[in-house]
């Protein structure tokens, strides 16, 4: 009786033992530059409050299956395409129209599931963090229109990390760019430095969501769909996905260029620009309701969208006002003015 009482006690003292080892680990621990007092100093501009630990999350087993999301701006000029890198790892990717009507991503990505190398980063724009806002306030960036700076750098509802800021051929970082693809289409990030910069991050805007966002099953009825085109007007721009059955995820071509992300669900909203504003920068209100069409699992269902605020997430609802069921998997969010713009069969 007494020797299994000390194997119960030692076996308590192991399991605690083990506790305090790790939660003193940051796995983000390596022998990575830290960032400089000069980038310090922006930060704390940027939001005055302590650094994130994520390894708490460790800790905990209702966080162990919760991503925790952050952002990264994708250019998808047509010299850019080639040379797309991690969008096959990212949870979400939401397609917007910028100036010139080329399409432009923000890609959503798990801090703690981060790929080998994501880019080509590019520049932002205020409706991409209203887009992203109910589930990312950490976003990664190489310049942005005179809004979208402003509102990064004198609010505190997004860190916002410019890597323009660091990209020096002869500085402690290093450039971020890349040989193959042309300027200014070679800014990559690498998920060693993407890991430094994560350190930085103020606890409260590095945060584990639920997801998949929006409830997972087949929907009734829907109308066959296993080819989509988007017309951009352009054969450089237009995009088609077609869906692969054995995978049950999307192929998506954009001007004849395959691209590396297999989505599981295409979401298209019909947004209208408001107004066309300098060197044609677009403007766009993403709250109230629109037509939107979901596609999954070879079909489409057609429905609306809705949104009270920018920190709520769309809603996706049929005629009878039901909520539209999505697959679990990638989600490809595609913004357009008008739903005109797309086809199937």
């Amino acid at each position: 009786m007494l020797s299994k009482t000390l194997s119960g006690l030692i076996l308590v003292l192991a399991v605690l033992s083990g506790v305090v080892l790790l939660s003193s680990v940051h796995p983000y621990d390596e022998d990575t530059p830290r960032p400089s007092q000069q980038v310090a100093q922006q930060r704390r501009r940027q939001a005055s409050f302590p650094s994130g630990v994520l390894s708490r999350f460790t800790l905990f087993p209702s966080y162990r299956n919760r991503p925790v999301p952050v952002a990264v701006m994708i250019e998808n000029h047509e010299f850019a395409r080639p040379f797309h890198t991690g969008l096959s790892d990212a949870l979400m990717i939401q397609e917007f129209l910028v100036e010139g009507f080329i399409s432009r991503f923000i890609a959503i990505i798990d801090a703690r599931n981060l790929p080998r190398e994501i880019g080509p980063v590019r520049s932002l724009r205020p409706y991409f963090l209203d887009g992203i806002k109910p589930w990312v306030r950490t976003v990664f960036h190489a310049g942005g229109s005179p809004e979208a700076l402003k509102r990064v750098q004198e609010g505190t509802e997004f860190y916002a990390l410019n890597l323009l800021f660091f990209d020096d051929v002869n500085g402690k970082y290093g450039s971020f760019r890349k040989d193959g693809p042309p300027a200014p289409h070679d800014l990559f990030l690498k998920k060693k430095m993407f890991k430094t910069f994560l350190k930085e991050v103020p606890e409260r805007l590095l945060q584990p969501v639920t997801w998949p966002p929006y409830p997972v099953g087949t929907p009734e009825g829907g109308e066959d769909a296993t080819r989509i085109r988007v017309n951009f007007f352009n054969a450089l721009h237009n995009v088609s996905f077609e869906y692969l059955p054995l995978a049950q995820k999307y192929q998506r071509t954009n001007g004849g260029e395959i691209s590396p992300a297999r989505p599981s669900t295409i979401a298209v909203l019909e947004v209208p620009i408001d107004y066309i504003g300098e060197y044609g920068r677009l403007f766009m209100t993403l709250e109230g309701s629109g037509r939107a069409k979901i596609f999954h699992s070879g079909k489409v269902w057609e429905g609306r969208w809705s949104r009270g605020a920018d920190t709520e997430k769309f809603r996706f609802t049929d005629a009878n006002g039901e909520e539209i069921l999505f697959k679990a998997g990638q989600l490809w969010m595609l913004i357009l003015p008008t739903l005109e713009r797309v086809s199937f069969e």
